[in-house]
C-alpha cells in the first residue's frame, strides 16, 4: 500500500489506467466526488472485494483517510498488489483546488454499516417506513426461506457471494440494483418483490424530497420506484438516472417482460442483445427484456428515463 497526496493521484488519473475507489457512503459521495471515480461502500468492499475490484492498479479516496487506509488493507489481502490510499480524502482534494464532480441529485439510502474509520453518523430515513435496505433485506430473508433457499444455494443459483448476501439481509451492506436484479432473477420474482413493504390502497403521492433510489455499485446508476410497493399490478414504473459515460448492464428478465423507455433529458445508447438503438431526449421505446440488454450513455450529460416494465401474465 501507498499513500500518495491528491495531486500525484490527479497525475495518475490523466496518465490512465488507474482504478479510483470512492468508499465513502452515497450520501457523502452526492456532495462530490472525484471525476472518473466509481462508489464501492466500504461495507460493500468488505463483503466481496474480489467482485468489486477487478483491476489491480486501484486507489481508495474517502472523507479524511481512515476509511481509504483500511479499504487499501483490504484490497491488498484479496490479492491485489498495486494499491494507493490519497492523503486527507476528499478534504485535501477539495483544499487543493482539484476538479470535483457533484451530482444533480442526492440519492437516498437507508441505514448505512458503521463507518471503518469510528466518524458519528446519523442515518438518513424516512418518519413513514423502514430504510429501504432494511426493507430488500428483510424481504431477502423471506423469500428465501420462504423457497427453501439456504444463503449457499441462493448464491450458486445468483452469482452472489454468500458473504454479500448475508451482510445484505443484515441490513450491513446496501445492496446496488444489479445485485437486486440478481437475486431476484434466482428466485424467479418480479423485482418489485424485493422493494415491497406494506400493501397500500387509495391514492399515493410520493414526494421527491423523500425519494429512496437503488444505487448501482459504482453510484452511476440510480432507479427509483414510483408506483405503490405491494400493488398485485403486473405494472412497475422507475425513474432511472445515468451519469454520463456510463453503463449498466441487464440480465434477461423474466420471458415475456417487456419494458417502455422514454428518455427525458440526455442521450442513450440502447444495446437489446446485438441490436443497438440511439435515442434522444422525448424519444420512446418499447423492446422485449427477456434477453440480455444495457443502457449506455455516451454523453457529456447526464441521462434521465422513465421506465414501465411489464411483465407476462402468469
Amino acid at each position: 500500500m501507498k499513500s500518495i497526496a491528491p495531486r500525484e493521484l490527479q497525475a495518475l488519473i490523466e496518465a490512465g489506467g488507474i482504478d479510483v475507489v470512492d468508499v465513502r457512503e452515497p450520501d457523502e459521495w452526492a456532495t462530490g466526488h472525484i471525476p472518473g471515480a466509481r462508489l464501492v461502500p466500504l461495507g460493500q468492499l468488505r463483503g466481496d472485494p474480489r467482485a468489486v475490484l477487478p483491476a489491480d492498479n486501484v486507489a481508495f479516496v474517502c472523507a479524511k483517510g481512515g476509511r481509504s487506509a483500511t479499504a487499501a488493507k483490504v484490497a491488498e489481502e484479496s490479492g491485489k498488489t498495486n494499491v494507493y490510499t490519497v492523503e486527507g480524502g476528499m478534504v485535501a482534494w477539495a483544499a487543493a483546488g482539484l476538479e470535483t464532480i457533484i451530482p444533480e441529485t442526492r440519492p437516498f439510502v437507508g441505514t448505512a454499516p458503521p463507518r471503518a474509520d469510528g466518524a458519528d453518523e446519523t442515518p438518513v430515513s424516512d418518519a413513514t417506513e423502514p430504510a429501504l435496505d432494511a426493507v430488500i433485506g428483510a424481504n431477502l430473508r423471506e423469500l428465501r426461506t420462504a423457497q427453501g433457499y439456504t444463503l449457499d444455494d441462493l448464491a450458486r443459483e445468483s452469482g452472489v457471494s454468500r458473504t454479500l448476501l448475508g451482510q445484505i439481509e443484515n441490513g450491513r451492506a446496501p445492496p446496488s440494483v444489479g445485485v437486486v436484479w440478481k437475486i431476484a432473477q434466482a428466485l424467479g420474482l418480479p423485482f418489485a418483490s424485493m422493494l415491497s413493504s406494506e400493501p397500500r390502497v387509495g391514492t399515493t403521492v410520493t414526494k421527491r424530497a423523500d425519494a429512496k433510489r437503488l444505487l448501482d455499485a459504482d453510484g452511476r446508476f440510480s432507479s427509483r420506484a414510483l408506483f405503490p410497493f405491494g400493488d398485485p399490478h403486473s405494472a412497475e414504473f422507475y425513474e432511472l438516472f445515468l451519469a454520463p459515460h456510463s453503463r449498466e448492464d441487464a440480465e434477461a428478465h423474466r420471458p415475456g417482460t417487456r419494458e417502455n423507455l422514454i428518455v427525458t433529458a440526455g442521450r442513450l445508447e440502447l444495446h437489446i442483445g446485438r441490436d443497438v438503438r440511439q435515442l434522444e431526449a422525448g424519444d420512446a421505446v418499447i423492446f422485449a427484456a427477456d434477453v440480455p440488454h444495457a443502457y449506455v450513455n455516451p454523453g457529456k450529460d447526464e441521462c434521465w428515463m422513465y421506465l414501465v416494465m411489464n411483465y407476462a401474465k402468469k
